[in-house]
């Protein structure tokens, strides 16, 4: 049975990074044309994620809970469960910069975002919370930077290593939120909260939600261009590096 399923695992890894099938198209790292349709060819066919390779799926990519806390004067934190987010496997590539002499990469996408949820609003100083449901649509500009390094297999395969990543977001324009029924009743049936309704509806508070949604997102999609890494040969990444 052992014997069976390394046969299994080995045709099954045959077929996924076959040239006819590959994850990815080797290109120069100055061929955007190239480099945009290598990475779209990589979101779409690793976004169900590959369990044996430790490549997570990423649409939809599922947040079990996420705490964001506001500066404000209400002591105001966020407590997101089951987020639901779909769109990432519909990044499109805007840039890439490679610094072959410090070994560093900045990759930036762009992508469409919707995103479901629950929430918590805990609001400390009053000491009262109202959760409801949550989504949230907009479109980011997700960059990632991190190093990188080479090692060689015990089969003599080069391979790249991918160093911890750091993340950044822009937003290309404003979020749209919308609160489940529930949760916008609670809100502006509180009388306490009435005069402070507005702070929830502020065009800066959803850029950064949204923003920190996405930085926390695209560690998987960084996670997963390390698995990968882990398994293909440095030459499916690109060419004359």
């Amino acid at each position: 049975m052992v014997y069976l399923s390394a046969v299994l695992l080995l045709l099954y890894s045959t077929c996924v990074f076959s040239d006819e099938g590959s994850l990815l198209t080797p290109c120069k790292v100055d061929d955007t044309a190239c480099l945009s349709k290598t990475t779209q060819q990589f979101l779409e066919k690793t976004s169900h994620g590959i369990p044996e390779y430790d490549i997570k799926a990423i649409d939809p990519l599922i947040i079990n809970c996420l705490e964001i806390v506001i500066s404000d004067d209400l002591k105001t934190v966020l407590h997101y469960k089951n987020l639901n987010i779909t769109g990432l496997k519909n990044q499109q590539f805007s840039d890439m910069k490679m610094d072959t002499n410090a070994k560093s990469v900045v990759l930036q996408t762009r992508a469409d975002l919707n995103i479901v949820g629950d929430v918590t609003v805990e609001l400390g100083k009053m000491q009262k919370s109202f959760s409801g449901t949550y989504t949230l649509k907009g479109t980011a500009l997700g960059t990632s930077s991190y190093g990188y390094s080479f090692r060689t297999d015990d089969k003599g395969v080069e391979h790249y290593e991918v160093g911890p990543e750091t993340i950044s977001c822009q937003t290309v324009n404003e979020p749209e939120v919308t609160l489940g029924p529930e949760l916008r009743q609670a809100i502006d049936q509180d009388e306490i909260l009435k005069e402070k309704k507005e702070n929830f509806k502020r065009k800066d508070l959803h850029k950064s939600v949204f923003c920190k949604m996405v930085e926390k997102a695209y560690v998987t999609v960084v996670h997963n261009i390390r698995a990968a890494a882990k398994v293909m040969p440095k030459s499916a990444f690109l060419e004359g590096v």
